[in-house]
């Protein structure tokens, strides 16, 4: 199956006006992409979930750019700058072109949590579910900006200071009892949970059965 890297050939040919465009993957990973009209290289931006690919295109690394790109976000990604048109096509189409759905990830069910908290009471954890189907768990209070949160087997902590304060004592288990196999991270800034939701696409359009 032939993959698609349109919205990368337009970036390319128009250019993106001296700023960062966001490019989500057919695997779900997002990369940014600086570039100017017609030029042989682009400034890339790669998540930590992306190695580094091989090649001396990628040798121009800048941690500053990094932090700078990242805004509000933890940075959690690498920047590199002029990298050659051809390697950056080659690394989308191994990651099997680009996604159909290039519109901005939702986190608008985090961010209500966030705000209002999710109440206390036998169920105080608010369900999530993401774009790629995992299930996370959050607990907030309004206005704290921390959040308490369960991570199913299927998705990995980031490596980051913020995810340090994990429950390793208790046995976590359904309200039936069934034991659950997820990690429980306590105390982990709303900023950083946000930016895990938004790496793995947003929140899925559908939320039923978890109101």
């Amino acid at each position: 199956m032939a993959t698609t890297t349109s919205h990368f050939e337009q970036f390319l040919a128009d250019g993106t006006g001296g700023v960062h465009y966001n490019l989500r993957l057919a695997d779900g990973q997002l990369i940014s992409i600086k570039a100017a009209s017609c030029a042989a290289t682009v400034d890339v931006y790669l998540p930590d979930e992306i190695q580094t690919p091989d090649g001396d295109s990628w040798e121009l690394e800048d941690a500053w750019e990094a932090w700078l790109t990242a805004g509000d976000d933890p940075v959690n990604g690498r920047y590199f700058y002029e990298v050659q048109v051809a390697d950056v096509r080659k690394l989308i189409e191994e990651h099997g072109g680009e996604h159909a759905d290039q519109s901005d990830p939702t986190t608008d069910r985090f961010d209500q949590a966030v705000l209002e908290g999710t109440g206390t009471g036998p169920r105080p954890m608010l369900r999530i579910r993401l774009a790629d189907g995992e299930v996370i768990a959050i607990k907030a209070e309004a206005g704290d900006g921390e959040v308490d949160v369960y991570l199913p087997e299927g998705i990995e902590p980031p490596a980051s200071d913020a995810w340090e304060l994990e429950e390793t004592s208790l046995q976590l288990t359904r309200l039936n009892g069934d034991p659950l196999t997820g990690r429980l991270f306590y105390e982990v800034p709303a900023n950083h949970v946000r930016a895990l939701i938004w790496k793995r696409g947003g929140e899925h359009a559908d939320q039923t059965n978890f109101s």
